[in-house]
């Protein structure tokens, strides 16, 4: 997949709250995910965390990449270690990128969905960790899931 769009592949933007680190996504996610577990929780600032799966080819800084600071995160409820990136000026969690050796191989980049800029039509397709999902947390729609390889 080439980096630059094409008339047949969607772009969608994101950024940061302050708007110094931006992005572009290419196409489609892999898979779309809401995590439950404490390190979503804390990182987000939430009940739960919505992650969105690109490959890092899909991803790209178009601003402020020099802003971007990563929180290595080895204690994660998989117990697979993953990379937060977050903005140095506002603290926004922007991207996450798992790690382990079979997730680099498959160059997968997560994006955090509440900083893309458009709407967009996604619905999850699994929520990880449900058994750690706080009891007011109600109603959210998941679609049949599918299967990372």
């Amino acid at each position: 997949m080439s980096l630059e769009p094409s008339t047949l592949t969607k772009v969608r933007t994101g950024s940061c709250l302050c708007k110094s680190v931006k992005y572009q996504v290419y196409g489609d996610p892999i898979t779309f995910r809401i995590c439950h577990c404490q390190n979503c929780r804390r990182a987000s600032g939430s009940a739960f965390m919505s992650n969105v799966f690109f490959t890092g080819k899909q991803v790209r800084v178009v601003e402020g990449e020099d802003k971007l600071k990563v929180f290595p995160d080895p204690e994660t409820a998989s117990g697979a270690p993953l990379d937060r990136y977050f903005c140095s000026e506002c603290g926004s969690n922007v991207f996450l990128r798992p790690t382990n050796k079979r997730a680099l191989e498959l160059d997968y980049k997560i994006i955090s969905h509440g900083t893309l800029n458009e709407e967009v039509d996604w619905v999850p397709q699994v929520e990880v960790w449900p058994e750690l999902r706080r009891p007011y947390v109600k109603g959210i729609e998941i679609k049949t899931p599918c299967h990372l390889a």
